[in-house]
């Protein structure tokens, strides 16, 4: 710490993104972890008149150097990388480094020779043979914290039958194998891979597209190892219900998965059953409402009817309320226009017995 302050104490000025100069500036060198590193490891940090300074600030450094006593403007990250690496040395200093000129030397006059050796490069399954080597010399630690952000074998083999594709769905899972330890050159150290064994490639499993357990429609997600500690994988519409209500989910007359959240929709969909009458899930119809745009997804369909199952809730009065579902209804009405469904029917327990017998002479 004592080495570092030297550092700061050589600054001689500080700018702000509009080139004026601070001042007094109160300058504090702190040793601590950013919340936002994916290491967790602590660093140095500066804070500024109280401030955290960090890469998004455009403030400008004027500093001695320690050892040849030139003056030298820099940024806020060139200045955190000096500190950190407690460099007493300039540029200026190290270009005069009369070792560092022999070494240049001696590369230059070695560099036809390099050239001439032929350096074999390693096959991405030695890489990887490397990769798990190498893991295993860290401490139990480190190794809990890196599994705690990336996928195992085990969590893979797990979520693997809801995964589609990869990067957008342009990648699909056919050829690919799960390496969950693999070298890389950032600061991750490591990370979980895909190995295409057609192409002899490896492949980020970033954008994957997943099939949700629930509603067995298909989404696309940012990352795979959100799923690390999910035992159901839930589209985004299935997570934010299961919020408020719990989903269920059971198979229609034609083995379709079919959801539910009430007890009101399962006494639906067994009256479907017992009517003999194929039901679907609703479909999802966008609609704005607040100057935003939203989704509506409608509980069920049979054929061109769209039906929509509501007890006595206080969520519903909510809704109505506030405009919610008028805004909800009027979207559904343009979709109808478009000739894209015929029929439209809340079905609520006071209605129950005549909207079913409708449902049932439209279903024939």
């Amino acid at each position: 710490m004592e080495e570092r302050l030297k550092i700061i104490d050589n600054i001689i000025e500080i700018t702000d993104g509009n080139n004026n100069i601070l001042k007094d500036p109160k300058i504090v060198l702190e040793f601590s972890c950013n919340k936002y590193s994916s290491k967790k490891n602590s660093i140095y940090h500066i804070t500024l008149n109280d401030k955290h300074l960090s890469k998004k600030d455009n403030h400008r450094i004027k500093y001695k150097c320690c050892s040849c006593e030139n003056m030298h403007i820099v940024g806020v990250i060139q200045f955190l990388r000096k500190v950190n690496k407690c460099s007493y040395r300039c540029n200026l200093c190290c270009n005069k480094d009369d070792v560092k000129r022999q070494n240049h030397s001696h590369y230059f006059q070695n560099i036809e020779s390099d050239k001439k050796t032929t350096v074999t490069k390693k096959s991405l399954i030695e890489q990887k043979i490397e990769s798990e080597k190498l893991f295993e010399e860290y401490d139990d630690d480190f190794k809990s914290d890196y599994f705690r952000n990336h996928l195992t074998l085990e969590d893979y083999n797990r979520i693997s039958k809801n995964i589609i594709g990869i990067q957008n769905g342009n990648i699909t899972m056919a050829n690919l194998e799960y390496w969950p330890i693999f070298k890389t050159n950032n600061q991750m150290l490591f990370s979980g891979i895909f190995y295409d064994n057609i192409n002899d490639v490896i492949v980020r499993g970033n954008q994957p597209v997943m099939r949700c357990d629930n509603c067995q429609n298909i989404w696309r997600a940012k990352q795979l190892h959100k799923f690390k500690n999910c035992y159901r994988i839930l589209c985004n519409n299935c997570t934010l219900c299961n919020k408020t209500f719990k989903i269920r989910s059971m198979k229609n007359i034609i083995n379709e998965p079919i959801i539910y959240q009430s007890q009101l929709e399962l006494k639906f969909i067994s009256w479907c059953a017992n009517n003999n009458i194929v039901l679907k899930n609703g479909p999802t119809i966008p609609y704005m409402f607040e100057n935003k745009q939203r989704k509506y997804r409608v509980d069920f369909q049979i054929g061109d009817i769209l039906i929509e199952i509501k007890d006595n809730h206080i969520w519903h009065q909510n809704q109505v309320e506030s405009g919610l579902w008028k805004a909800k209804e009027l979207a559904v009405q343009q979709e109808i226009e478009k000739k894209k469904y015929k029929y439209y029917y809340m079905i609520m327990p006071k209605n129950w017995i005549c909207s079913l017998n409708k449902i049932k002479m439209l279903a024939k």
